[in-house]
């Protein structure tokens, strides 16, 4: 009987319903894990092997391509390996300045007063502005401050543009922070700021990580101001670095596919990293009023 009340029970828990689901998600898996063991072997053979057949396995396993971006080598000469070093600068650099201002501000603004509440409209009208929409004039104020070539030029829209749905996101997080803590603080004499910098960061944790987690893949994908603002090699970053593989009339393709996966390894070793906290930044995500 119980086995059979076990059975039923296990019957119960399947859903017909959720086999289409699964049916997508796993097309999905399976398309994107082809296409990264795609670029990976491709990388492995030369251009002229990509051509005559590119879907086709390596005959043999040869590292020049991945070498050659690495080191500016080969034909072109394209120095993918100071470009990735150049976008780990940049983005990492905005990824601190956005950590160090966003998490002060949304436990500023997570407090219930019509100021903030003001606040926190204004910065969810600031996330409705696409960074697009202002370019010029943004390249332009680039351009008479100086920073034009410079990486400042880059890490101060990269700040500016997620600042907001950072500062939204920590407000968010500090809203649901328990209460009673902090109000044992200011029974033990602390103020504010001491509430904030003893009880509250150290067990803010999470929201850092769920802020990289949002932040990063922004800004390491990102090309339209990159492409624009640091146009010389000392400056230049790996995305718009992938483009000069691709000339008028020749495309070192075993170049291409190798740099793609120098590029993103770093985003996929961040996950790997971070996978655990993924959900989590789901749940956070929502907007608290």
């Amino acid at each position: 009987m119980s086995a059979n009340a076990a059975s039923q029970g296990g019957r119960k828990r399947f859903n017909v319903g959720r086999v289409p689901m699964y049916a997508f998600v796993g097309v999905w898996a399976v398309t994107e894990i082809y296409v990264l063991l795609w670029a990976v072997f491709s990388g492995f053979k030369n251009t002229a092997q990509i051509d005559l057949n590119p879907f086709a396995l390596p005959t043999s396993i040869s590292f020049t391509s991945y070498y050659d971006d690495l080191t500016g080598g080969g034909e072109l000469h394209v120095p993918l390996g100071s470009f990735i070093e150049h976008s780990a600068i940049v983005v990492f650099s905005s990824l601190i300045a956005i950590l160090l201002i966003a998490i002060p501000a949304g436990y500023a603004i997570s407090k219930k007063s019509r100021l903030n509440t003001a606040v926190f409209y204004l910065m969810l009208a600031m996330i409705a502005i696409p960074p697009a929409a202002i370019l010029i004039p943004e390249v332009f104020l680039i351009r008479d401050l100086g920073f034009l070539n410079e990486f400042v030029g880059l890490i101060l829209p990269y700040i500016s543009f997620n600042i907001p749905f950072s500062i939204v996101l920590s407000r968010a997080f500090f809203r649901s922070f328990p209460k009673d803590l902090e109000e044992a603080g200011r029974i033990d004499g602390l103020g504010e700021l001491g509430v904030f910098r003893r009880i509250v960061l150290p067990m803010s944790s999470i929201v850092v990580v769920i802020l990289l987690i949002v932040n990063f893949p922004a800004l390491w994908n990102e090309l339209l101001y990159t492409l624009i603002i640091l146009t010389s090699p000392k400056t230049e970053t790996a995305q718009p670095g992938l483009l000069l593989y691709s000339g008028s009339y020749y495309v070192s393709w075993s170049n291409v596919f190798a740099g793609v996966v120098l590029v993103s390894l770093p985003m996929l070793i961040f996950y790997v990293i971070f996978q655990r906290y993924i959900l989590k930044a789901q749940f956070i995500g929502a907007i608290k009023g």
